[in-house]
């Protein structure tokens, strides 16, 4: 038997564990049972215990409880469950370091970027500002006129004195033997294009134009030829003797050359009849 110790109701049912009418835990009844090897749990000091059993209140007996007490959880004393709040979750940081040093890289790369990217473009722009030289048509050198044409060819001038000599007497031939003639071409390729010479400082064109055959000369010959070079140029003196019709004449001439075109042209000549 057991019953309840605030009540002091009694229950034959050794299912039950709780009051029904206040949900106090039941005691075993030591009285009910005197072969029963349970301990007696006596009930709380500070609820007054009755002195005879006329302070025991009816005791029900009950023939058959099926299924296990239940308990009316309104009339307990039992503070309200709280409800369940997780534990704030902690934020994770690295996401953040990694964006502000992704952010930093970024910064610094455009930095690398202008810095290498821009001061082509200044300068450019700089350039592209700047006065542009109005193009003018070059002027034209004026030639230089036959009196004061140079050589321009000396790297193969004959130095040799038999080998000049040589190269200016025959020359000297064919000089003659064109005035003889009245050969042009041979006076053409002779003559350089600034030759002044003849008692009346004739140039190149008006000896040519004015060349005609001699009738009058059987022969000549040319003798007693020197030459004195003095780098690209070189200076022939001889005598000339001619047989004419009207006897014979002897003139002393001295003729100029000059080294160009890899050749020897005459510049100049001077010519005195000695007889």
């Amino acid at each position: 038997m057991k019953r309840c110790p605030t009540c002091h109701r009694t229950f034959d049912d050794e299912t039950l564990s709780f009051c029904l009418d206040d949900g106090t835990p039941l005691v075993r009844n030591a009285a009910g049972r005197a072969d029963s090897q349970d301990t007696l749990v006596s009930p709380s000091p500070s609820l007054p215990r009755p002195e005879t059993s006329s302070y025991l209140p009816p005791t029900r007996t009950y023939e058959h409880l099926s299924g296990k007490a239940t308990m009316n959880v309104s009339q307990l004393n039992v503070r309200p469950a709280q409800p369940y709040t997780p534990p704030p979750r902690q934020r994770r940081t690295w996401p953040w370091v990694v964006g502000i040093l992704a952010l930093v890289l970024v910064v610094i790369g455009g930095i690398v970027i202008a810095a290498v990217v821009i001061p082509p473009m200044l300068r450019a722009s700089r350039n592209g500002n700047r006065a542009q030289p109005t193009p003018t048509r070059p002027e034209s050198t004026p030639k230089a006129t036959p009196s004061v044409l140079t050589s321009t060819a000396t790297d193969d001038v004959p130095d040799d004195e038999d080998e000049v000599l040589a190269q200016l007497s025959k020359l000297e031939e064919e000089w003659t033997r064109a005035n003889v003639n009245g050969d042009k071409q041979a006076l053409e390729k002779i003559l350089a294009e600034e030759y002044v010479g003849g008692p009346t400082s004739h140039t190149k064109r008006e000896y040519i134009d004015s060349l005609t055959p001699d009738k009058t000369i059987k022969s000549w010959e040319l003798k007693d030829l020197t030459v004195e070079q003095d780098g690209d140029r070189a200076t022939v003196q001889g005598t000339l003797t001619d047989e004419t019709t009207s006897g014979t004449e002897v003139h002393d001439f001295t003729d100029t050359f000059v080294w160009r075109d890899h050749r020897w042209q005459a510049v100049a000549s001077k010519d005195t009849r000695v007889k």
